[in-house]
């Protein structure tokens, strides 16, 4: 099989709830360890999914072909886009307001898109070209998209000022988790807090050098304290590590770098603790995960959607200051029957909000209204 695409595992737990609720799935992906001009397709007992080759680069020209940002996504467009209108489903669900979504607006067929980042916030973090060619290509999308949903309220209002319909708000879905995760029943152990981080990228954004800061200064009162920091740019020799061991701050910190999925689900389930110091979020899956474990959550006061899916779920922070962090951090390690109370509450506040069944319900809900105007037109 094709590579694919790297992406979120958020859509495989759709996809599986989609089954399970009876309905008949066609997924579409790029992968670009495929031939030019290619197509693979793979069915199963109500599922098919397909691969449409993708140029491997950006923007250099490589193998007598421009990059993929050269011309908006134009050839990986056409070949979702035909791929679609080969199978003809009653409603394309896209993800993320790029090319995948461009590809069903151009299929012609009744859609659905969810945006899951704002555009113009990622432009200004990362100011490159080929970030300037997909803020271009999510400002076509949400102009033109007939039906559009994002996850979390604080995104619905980065995006409402551009979109041409009405934005309905629909979370993240948590997996199911396996018996033995859902069924953890971990015990504090007050003098070795396991604490854990989960970040993606080595930047302004992401926040992680106050948290490490912090960290180093928590192991003042927890001596035998641990952090395990999973996510690229965060394994051993990454970026992460050697700013830390640069400024001296790496006692009692693991390096895990990117894991595979139940990897991480498995780290964050026999943590005490998440610090997420990033900056801004649109949702946070991370959170989400680790509050579906029984892990409170030290999170940014203003960064974007974190408040919003924390909610009583842990504390909020100015994440910009180590000892903000520290004193969070603090106030719950120092209470070993208030963690046990806030653990449950994150738990069943997850359960509640992001499970499969109730966002596969708010997504049927968007099918029906989306499939009633497609008829109506």
């Amino acid at each position: 099989m094709p590579r694919g695409y790297y992406g979120a595992p958020l859509l495989g737990t759709l996809i599986g709830a989609l089954l399970e609720r009876g309905h008949n799935i066609v997924a579409y992906t790029t992968s670009s360890d495929m031939q030019p001009s290619t197509r693979v397709s793979v069915s199963g007992d109500r599922f098919k999914i397909t691969y449409c080759s993708a140029r491997p680069r950006a923007f250099r020209y490589s193998e007598g072909r421009w990059g993929r940002a050269a011309d908006a996504f134009r050839h990986e467009r056409v070949a979702l886009s035909q791929a679609m209108q080969n199978d003809a489903p009653d409603l394309v669900h896209a993800h993320w307001s790029y090319e995948f979504a461009l590809a069903a607006i151009e299929s012609g067929l009744p859609h659905l898109v969810t945006c899951h980042d704002a555009p113009q916030v990622v432009l200004r973090h990362s100011p490159d070209p080929y970030r300037l060619v997909r803020y271009f290509m999510a400002r076509r999308v949400l102009d033109q998209a007939q039906n559009l949903t994002a996850v979390s309220p604080y995104l619905k209002q980065k995006l409402d000022s551009y979109a041409r319909v009405p934005i309905t708000v629909v979370p993240n879905p948590l997996p199911t988790h396996p018996a033995h995760l859902a069924a953890s029943t971990r015990q504090y152990d007050p003098l070795r807090p396991r604490i854990a981080m989960v970040l993606n990228g080595w930047g302004a954004l992401k926040n992680p050098q106050p948290a490490l800061r912090a960290f180093a200064t928590l192991r003042r009162a927890f001596p035998a304290a641990e952090l395990s920091i999973m996510g690229s740019d965060y394994g051993p020799g990454g970026k992460a590590e050697s700013w830390a061991q640069a400024k001296g701050l790496t006692d009692g910190v693991h390096f895990m770098g990117p894991q595979p999925y139940p990897v991480l689900l498995a780290k964050l389930a026999e943590s005490d603790l998440l610090l997420h110091p990033s900056l801004e979020e649109t949702f946070g899956m991370s959170i989400a995960e680790a509050m579906s474990l029984g892990v409170p959550v030290v999170g940014g006061e203003t960064s974007g959607a974190v408040p919003w899916v924390i909610g009583e779920s842990g504390l909020l922070v100015d994440v910009r200051s180590p000892q903000a962090i520290v004193q969070a951090a603090l106030e719950i390690l120092n209470q070993p029957r208030a963690l046990c109370d806030l653990s449950a509450r994150a738990k069943d506040a997850a359960l509640q909000r992001f499970s499969p069944a109730a966002v596969v319900a708010a997504y049927e809900r968007c099918y029906k209204q989306a499939l009633n105007e497609g008829s109506a037109r």
